[in-house]
């Protein structure tokens, strides 16, 4: 709704803002929430304590706190006051880097015959009973004062809550701690509350993590008994911060567990509050199933077991001749299996042979049940048919991405220490995420590549650029009308609204087969500058890049007005939005383009349709080519996270095609289809017209010759021609088929097709007439056979 608004309405908006900016203070109805109670799964629902009280507040509010929360992160970040052991709801950090970190130190505790006891902890009512005052103290302490302060601290005090249960409503309650659930700033409030639980716990060698409010300590060591002395010492400082601090930990739900090999170990008794914490063998740590001796079979098997309820819902939304379409369950499958496969496969991925292939024939399944293979359909396959690499590769693309991602981050993160080479890496057969990341990127060579930093945090403020004009006029004018002259309305435009302006082309090039890049900018009839930048940018990169370039030109000759023309609306659009895939190479450009308009230029973006004949544009894409040319690269650019993840994936790719062309399994398919990608391939306007293509491109379905393999047949031989019964027989050779043939290839040869054989007749049927195909086998009954 807010989106939509007029400027008018967004005017009055923005006054509000900014009056309850400076004074601190926020209008009552914004303090105001109704609660919904959400059962935790799995959970008791007779117990009220067993629901999550979510917060509806108000949207207008939202919006703020947002502005509020993007400021106060800048703050932190950039003041480095946040713990580095944080990972929850900061950019760049997820649950992985927790996970990594506790799976690394058990593996060198594997080698070095050591036990590493771990504690997990859970704070009672973490948000709901949050210290509002202590949180002030905190705030105080950390230096965070002035317009932020009074607005948290008008955001805290004086709420109220009423609890909805169907079209209910209780009386109205007010609250004096806690922050509500399902607000925008509350993780980051909650984050800033509990940021030193650690810090009293002095013990060397305990290890620490923290995702919002799951917390965790662990140490390794040979001797268990002084490990559990050192560790109950760390609990007890936990209890005395607690006690400072407003906070409860959960003795029922804090747990310990201790990682060994070893056949006999020793009793521990671990306790918070003078209660005894409860051993457990397994512990569910941030969604990933830690065993005691780190097999993952548990995890795993609980991997199996919710992905065995999804394929159930395939199969009951989808049959051989009705159902869901293809790419329905397709997506299904993407959503609610795979992602169930990707999240934790950076560790998991070291668990035996064994059990990984059991995730194999979770996908076999998965994927037969999307196209309606039958059951002899090799997997590889399916795998080329539906474009989903095998697992394997998978695991190997995910973890060099997570690798990727943690080469971008500053050296003081915490799970960046696992990629430091170690004495225990080679010792074990099953590896940690570092050592087995270390082996795949030299593998692929991916360790060669500049990376840029995972998170950007700018010198000045962002608040503080200023926003550039972006003129989208001519995009409105080709939506508008199809058949225009773009030519002709880019210079009645610029003549009507920039004729006092100076013009500046930029245009990024890139060469898809060599990889190399290069940037350039004209100044018509003044200058030019051409670049040859990084190989492996994307396109969008190098337009940013010719955009910098030509700022910096600006503010060496410092003319009044200036117009930059792109044909890159991406670009401008991240110009707009201030966000970015390159947000270092943005905020250079919008600290330069702040600095010239602080300093009486006026500078103005227009979007320039390309290849239309305006000679500006077409003049500097032809000096982007010619930065292609040259072999020296000139400008050095870091490669994003998005771009080193394409070069990692057309390496899986690359990889994929080799396995593909050198399998024993799927030949016949291969001789149709022998290029592997992501391309899903189907047709049919029907559930069993898309399931009977299918089988016919596997080679694969309920003729004879399949019937044999599953010993439903005596010999697999046609009863018309006594020999093998098989999709290309069927379709190309039997005998009983002749009449119905012949008026099929008729129509083949109208399209021009003059020799037919099966691959011939498969590109047609796919390609040009599906509809005369399909005739085919209605008409021989060959579509109820397959």
């Amino acid at each position: 709704m807010l989106k939509h608004l007029k400027d008018g309405a967004m005017g009055k908006f923005l006054d509000l803002y900014n009056r309850v900016w400076e004074e601190g203070r926020l209008p009552n109805a914004w303090k105001e929430a109704i609660i919904i109670p959400i059962r935790k799964p799995g959970k008791d629902p007779s117990k009220p304590s067993n629901y999550r009280p979510i917060a509806l507040t108000s949207n207008i509010c939202k919006l703020m706190e947002r502005m509020v929360t993007d400021r106060l992160t800048y703050l932190l970040e950039k003041r480095g006051i946040l713990t580095k052991y944080q990972s929850g709801f900061r950019k760049g950090r997820g649950t992985m880097d927790p996970v990594v970190c506790l799976e690394n130190e058990i593996r060198k505790a594997q080698v070095n015959k050591e036990s590493v006891i771990a504690v997990f902890f859970d704070v009672e009512k973490a948000y709901d009973m949050m210290w509002t005052k202590g949180l002030l103290i905190k705030l105080k302490m950390m230096n965070i004062d002035g317009r932020i302060y009074n607005w948290i601290k008008d955001f805290m005090a004086y709420r109220s809550i009423q609890v909805r249960i169907g079209n209910e409503l209780s009386n109205r309650c007010e609250i004096e701690n806690g922050t509500p659930q399902g607000s925008v700033i509350s993780p980051l409030i909650f984050s800033i509350m509990i940021n030193d639980v650690f810090n009293q716990v002095q013990q060397q060698g305990v290890g620490r993590s923290l995702f919002a409010d799951d917390g965790a300590l662990w140490k390794r060591g040979r001797n268990i008994l002084y490990i559990n002395g050192r560790m109950q010492e760390a609990i007890r400082r936990v209890e005395e911060w607690a006690g400072d601090w407003g906070f409860k930990f959960s003795v029922e739900k804090t747990k310990t567990i201790i990682f060994s090999r070893k056949r006999i170990i020793p009793e521990i008794n671990l306790k918070m509050y003078g209660r005894s914490l409860e051993r457990v063998r397994v512990f569910k740590f941030l969604g990933i199933y830690f065993d005691s001796k780190l097999t993952w079979v548990d995890h795993i098997n609980k991997v199996i077991e919710k992905c065995q309820k999804v394929l159930n819902i395939m199969r009951c939304v989808s049959g051989v001749a009705w159902g869901a379409s293809f790419l329905s369950l397709k997506t299904i499958y993407v959503a609610l299996i795979r992602s169930v496969f990707d999240y934790g496969s950076v560790v998991y991925g070291s668990a035996s042979k064994t059990l990984l292939e059991k995730l194999d024939k979770i996908q076999a399944q998965a994927l037969r049940q999307c196209c309606g293979a039958v059951k002899t359909t090799p997997i590889p396959s399916l795998q080329v048919l539906l474009g989903e690499i095998p697992l394997e590769m998978r695991r190997k693309q995910l973890m060099i991405n997570y690798w990727a991602n943690l080469k971008g981050h500053k050296d003081d993160h915490p799970t960046k220490m696992v990629l430091m080479k170690c004495w225990e890496q080679n010792k074990l057969s099953r590896k940690s995420f570092g050592w087995s990341s270390e082996a795949y990127v030299e593998e692929m060579e991916v360790n060669r590549f500049k990376m840029s930093p995972t998170v950007v945090i700018p010198e000045n403020e962002p608040w503080s650029y200023i926003t550039p004009h972006i003129d989208l006029q001519l995009l409105e004018i080709k939506k508008a009308e199809r058949k225009v002259d773009m030519s002709s309305a880019f210079s009645e435009h610029f003549r009507t609204q920039y004729s006092q302006y100076l013009q500046i082309f930029t245009d990024g090039s890139k060469d898809p087969e060599r990889e190399t890049t290069g940037a350039a900018f004209l100044v018509p009839d003044w200058a030019h500058s051409i670049k040859r930048t990084s190989n492996h940018l994307a396109v969008y990169t190098v337009e940013m890049i010719a955009i910098l370039l030509s700022l910096q030109w600006v503010e060496d000759y410092k003319p009044g007005k200036v117009l930059i023309c792109s044909d890159s609306l991406s670009v401008l659009k991240s110009l707009r939005s201030f966000k970015s895939s390159h947000q270092d190479i943005l905020f250079s450009i919008l600290q330069i383009y702040s600095r010239l308009v602080q300093n009486d230029i006026l500078i103005s973006f227009i979007w320039v349709p390309s290849h239309v004949g305006v000679k500006g544009n077409e003049d500097v894409d032809k000096l982007a080519k010619q930065a292609l040319q040259r072999e020296e690269i000139e400008l050095q650019v870091p490669l994003s996270k998005s771009e080193i993840k394409v070069l990692i994936w057309k390496k899986v790719i690359a990889e994929w095609q080799i396995k593909w062309d050198n399998n024993e399994k799927g030949r016949f398919f291969y001789n149709l289809i022998n290029k592997v990608s992501q391309k899903i391939r189907h047709i049919g306007k029907t559930r069993k017209e898309e399931v009977v293509y299918n089988r016919i491109l596997l080679g694969h379905s309920n003729l004879n010759s399949t019937l044999k393999i599953l010993g439903k047949h005596p010999n697999g031989l046609c009863e018309q021609c006594k020999v093998e019964e098989t999709v290309t027989h069927v379709i190309l050779e039997c005998k009983k088929y002749e009449e119905e043939r012949s008026n099929m290839i008729v129509e083949i040869k109208k399209n021009g097709i003059q020799v037919v054989h099966f691959k011939s007749l498969i590109k047609w049927a796919s390609e040009i007439n599906s509809k005369a195909f399909f005739h085919f086998l209605k008409r021989t009954g060959l579509i109820s056979r397959m």
